[in-house]
């Protein structure tokens, strides 16, 4: 008789064992029979192993040296044996017995290669809001799709994909991929971090079938320390995730254009935050950046030749601006050194 788990969800960490805990603690209520949960410690310092072993000594508990998220969710891949995969971050948590449901209509529907659903997004401080509707994504209910039983559709391919290259419509932590699928697709993109999730959802989009659940499946905890906070960071990461794809697959010239115009519109707002942060000399390499790499263009032409002024005349200027439109002038800041990582940017 064949034991192999229906599902594997796995679970990557670092340094935060009191959510590794809780996490475990709410998988208990899942609801489906013979759950295979595997943690993967990208090298934490703390007493993660401690805290797995003692909430759950059935789950499978993996460490490594500090490898970033994309390269422990593959390690976790390559361990488990499940029929469908998961994967949650340690400080989200599934709702009591939506995956079980999740697995029982991916059982069937055979043609489906990835099921996502709704999300609960936000903290029980300040409370939850929809993980779609939260950016403001009706054109997501729009797109073309066939209605299947309980709220459950399945989606047309190149609208999904061409939207999911707008807006990333997907939470990582309420998908179900089934295991052959993930295999096809290529696994994580370990060169990226926080975009990691973006750029596999896009390769799978523009090849396979999605479905999606309207009922939430998962809870996503948004805490100060969380990943999506470094908006400069996610920004860059935007940027290296569609560079990413345009070499990973092969796409239509509209979709090819569509990809173009998303990697200006993600290069241009890099360029801006240093500019809005009154970082001028920055800014200007990153709007010469963008132009070298997409093309001339008037906005950002002029946008060098502001940052290319002398002494305080940047902020000056923009103060004077703002003041003209009725605005409240911003302070004129000083050019800050640039740090490591902003040096490592974009490029």
């Amino acid at each position: 008789m064949n034991d192999s788990p229906a599902f594997s969800v796995i679970i990557p960490t670092f340094n935060r064992s009191e959510f590794v805990r809780n996490c475990l603690l709410a998988l208990g209520e899942s609801g489906v029979h013979n759950l295979e949960v595997i943690v993967v410690d990208d090298g934490s310092t703390d007493d993660t192993e401690q805290v797995v072993h003692a909430t759950d000594p059935q789950a499978i508990y993996i460490r490594q040296e500090n490898q970033g998220p994309a390269a422990a969710r593959n390690r976790g891949f390559e361990r488990s044996r499940g029929r469908y995969v998961g994967f949650l971050d340690c400080d989200d948590e599934w709702l009591p017995g939506a995956p079980a449901e999740a697995v029982a209509w991916l059982d069937r529907h055979p043609d489906v290669d990835v099921l996502f659903a709704e999300a609960l997004m936000g903290n029980r401080d300040d409370g939850f809001q929809s993980w779609i509707e939260s950016a403001g994504q009706s054109a997501f209910f729009e797109l073309p799709h066939e209605k299947k039983e309980d709220g459950y559709r399945v989606l047309a391919r190149e609208p999904l994909f061409q939207r999911m290259l707008v807006r990333n419509s997907v939470f990582l932590g309420s998908t179900l991929v089934r295991r052959t699928a993930f295999e096809r697709s290529g696994m994580f993109d370990p060169t990226l971090c926080g975009a990691a999730d973006w750029n596999l959802w896009l390769r799978m989009a523009a090849t396979m079938t999605f479905a999606f659940r309207a009922e939430p499946l998962a809870i996503y905890t948004k805490h100060p320390d969380g990943m999506s906070n470094d908006t400069d960071g996610m920004n860059r990461e935007f940027c290296m995730a569609l560079r990413r794809l345009r070499e990973q697959v092969s796409l239509s010239s509209g979709n090819e254009s569509l990809l173009d115009q998303q990697l200006r519109h993600h290069l241009f707002n890099y360029a801006y935050r240093a500019y809005d942060r009154g970082e001028y000399p920055e800014a200007r390499r990153r709007f010469l950046h963008l132009m070298k790499e997409t093309g001339w263009e008037f906005r950002s032409c002029m946008y060098v030749l502001l940052c290319s002024l002398p002494g305080g005349m940047p902020g000056a200027l923009r103060n004077a601006k703002h003041k003209f439109a009725g605005q409240t002038p911003r302070p004129v800041l000083e050019t800050v050194p640039r740090s490591k990582a902003v040096l490592n940017g974009s490029r």
